[in-house]
């Protein structure tokens, strides 16, 4: 069982909701005004009433009946939409938090997301001032900044796979909630989410929608896919931390997600769950030791730190490069078929096949469909929503227990994955070792930069939507961890905009990283050489921006007991 407080904790930190069951989202920016009896001050009373009026509604990550659970288990019915909250440090500052509390918060926290744009690579089309307007607005103008972010996460209505109504019950209350008597005038829900190809932005602006990429059925019923606009399955790895109830079900679930202890490898005793600490402030870190946030203890414990960002993705742009691309590294990779050669180029930016096989397991195309084979029958099932057997759910279990699985010692010179590849960016698994050697390589590295990854799509992900850049599709990164510096903006400079620790130079990420307009010669990609065959390095050059940053900010995630001491003004640093 859990050793962790799951009733304290928010569910958004737990649970992944997309994988959970709940493919829509939407999220919702609140700003409290200034006092109008004392301008210099906000109204602090106001946005105690609002935390006080939203708290009780937070879902937790106390575990939810299933199908086994017995009737009279101590557990909570699944919800039909689940909300959830978070402050920028102005909005703790606007509730008059403690000078105390205030000034012991992150540097990086403090200063905010815009104002560390250098360090996160958000430059030219990314910088702040090309953001959506409610993100542009709040680096400009005190009146407008953000001070709470609050997200409801729903379930599909199982007959049409569209969301369930009680999203609209939610959002009715939520607009109306600047609109009561007591808070007219006094808070304001923030507009300005969004952008035309006109430059404008939607119609619907009070909110921002997000969800998981949708298909038909066969029997016309929407059906969640696992696919991100630029086509690849996305959400494999994400970290698995101690005291997770995911653990209790699937004993197995840090395979490939958590860290890999030090000595021989064990495929099935090496891997180990991360420690809570990572990701929790109040609990112990990989360090040994209790991320320091700010006083008082209580307030900070079992809370964490998200950074959110709006990532618009160039899909026409990526999708024209890689056909640009493909016929000549098809002549030097010696693939005859175009289309081969494209996929295979997508797959080595990536790092994996479209369908989430990583390229360390099968890196040629024929032996990502013979890795597929014996998945894929059940893997259609799953999709659909049939009725799966006993042995066609062992098999889906096993297929992602494999697409996790995987170390990159054994591929060290790159060859079947390139060392600049994306998702070895991001997460470096044991290749960092100073002693890689297969079999003996851990993950100590790497296993103080893990994030744990939230977020989905958003916008037009359908053919005419994704063959224009200037669309609004994307995704909503939510990164959450307990220190922004060492995790979040470490992995961002120096993973995804330099390549050092890759072997890449100052090559930036493939996908994500942003491009130098003053040297085009340096916005390559290179696909190392492969010794066996003698065949030499393809390098992709002169690639566009493939992601462009459209917003974004640092929150804190307080725990159920920081929001009731935020509510009542009993935040006390002594």
């Amino acid at each position: 069982m859990s050793t962790l407080d799951l009733h304290d904790i928010q569910g958004n930190i737990h649970r992944p909701y997309g994988r959970y069951g709940f493919p829509y989202a939407r999220y919702f920016l609140f700003h409290v005004n200034r006092d109008r009896h004392d301008p210099r001050r906000w109204d602090s009373e106001i946005g105690r009433w609002l935390v006080d009026q939203i708290r009780p509604a937070v879902t937790t990550a106390e575990p939810w009946r299933n199908g086994d659970t017995p009737a009279d288990a101590p557990v909570r019915d699944k919800p039909a939409v689940t909300l959830n909250i978070a402050f920028t440090w102005a909005g703790l500052t606007a509730l008059d938090l403690p000078v105390s509390t205030l000034r012991l918060m992150p540097d990086e926290f403090i200063e905010g997301m815009a104002a560390r744009n250098t360090i996160l690579g958000d430059l030219e089309a990314s910088a702040p001032g090309n953001w959506d307007a409610v993100w542009r607005d709040a680096t400009r103008a005190d009146d407008k900044a953000v001070h709470l972010w609050v997200s409801l996460n729903a379930q599909a209505d199982p007959a049409t796979g569209r969301p369930v109504p009680e999203l609209e019950v939610w959002t009715r209350w939520l607009v109306g909630l600047p609109e009561h008597p007591f808070a007219r005038g006094r808070i304001a829900l923030l507009r300005g989410h969004g952008r035309r190809p006109d430059g404008r932005g939607p119609a619907e602006d009070r909110w921002q929608d997000s969800g998981t990429i949708m298909e038909a059925g066969p029997d016309g019923v929407l059906l969640p896919t696992p696919r991100e606009p630029f086509g690849f399955t996305d959400g494999i790895s994400d970290p698995v931390f101690a005291g997770q109830d995911v653990l209790d079900d699937d004993p197995g679930a840090a395979i490939g997600s958590g860290k890999i202890r030090p000595g021989p490898f064990d495929p099935a005793r090496s891997w180990a769950p991360l420690a809570a600490g990572e990701f929790l402030l109040g609990q112990a870190s990989e360090g040994q030791e209790l991320p320091v946030a700010s006083v008082p203890g209580n307030f900070m414990r079992n809370g964490t730190f998200m950074a959110l960002r709006k990532l618009h993705q160039n899909t026409a742009s990526f999708a024209r490069a890689m056909t640009q691309h493909a016929a000549a590294f098809g002549r030097t990779a010696g693939i005859d078929d175009p289309d081969e050669a494209r996929e295979t180029l997508m797959a080595k930016m990536v790092g994996r096949w479209p369908s989430g096989v990583p390229l360390v397991v099968a890196p040629t195309r024929d032996a990502e469909r013979s890795f597929m084979a014996p998945y894929l029958p059940a893997l259609l099932k799953a999709r659909a929503r049939l009725p799966l057997d006993a042995a066609e759910r062992a098999l889906v279990a096993e297929f992602g227990a494999r697409l996790r699985n995987y170390r990159y010692a054994e591929d060290p010179a790159g060859v079947r994955c390139p060392l600049g590849a994306h998702v070895r960016r991001v997460n470096p698994r044991d290749m960092l070792d100073p002693d890689p050697r297969p079999g003996e390589a851990s993950t100590q590295l790497t296993n103080r930069r893990r994030i744990l990854r939230r977020g989905m799509p958003y916008g037009d992900t359908s053919p005419a939507g994704s063959a224009d850049d200037r669309a609004e599709h994307g995704v909503f990164i939510m990164a959450l961890c307990t220190s922004l510096f060492r995790q979040f903006e470490f992995i961002q400079q120096q993973w995804l905009h330099y390549g050092l620790d890759l072997d890449s130079g100052n090559d930036a990420c493939p996908i994500t990283g942003r491009r130098d307009p003053r040297n085009p010669l340096a916005n390559k990609f290179v696909v190392q050489s492969d010794p066996q065959t003698g065949r030499p390095p393809y390098i992709a050059a002169d690639l566009p921006l493939f992601v462009e940053t459209h917003g974004g900010e640092y929150f804190f995630v307080p725990s159920i007991t920081a929001l009731r001491m935020m509510a009542m003004g009993s935040v006390d640093p002594t």
